[in-house]
């Protein structure tokens, strides 16, 4: 997959897992996450984000950053999630 793909992905990895709106994120932020896998700024993050948003996706800003609104599962529920398959290593 080319390296624009992945960035679009991640950004909205980092949207669905990582925010909501008690915890929005800017796109600096984002960007400096994604550089610790691929090379990335702010310019490109904020394409990404506005390709997100034309796709559809429920992305809102705010003088605090962005974050996805109407995700499928809480943050909370995530971790809960990830805290289980975590424990469950091994288990199967």
């Amino acid at each position: 997959m080319e390296k624009k793909k992945h960035l679009i992905l991640l950004v909205l990895k980092l949207l669905e897992t990582e925010t909501d709106a008690n915890h929005p994120i800017t796109q600096t932020e984002i960007a400096k996450t994604i550089s610790e896998v691929y090379s990335c700024d702010r310019k490109t993050v904020g394409r990404n984000i506005k390709d997100l948003k034309e796709l559809g996706y429920p992305i809102t800003k705010t003088t605090k950053g962005f974050y996805m609104d109407r995700k499928l599962f809480t943050v909370g529920e995530i971790d809960f999630v990830t805290s289980a398959i975590v424990a469950a290593n091994g288990m199967c």
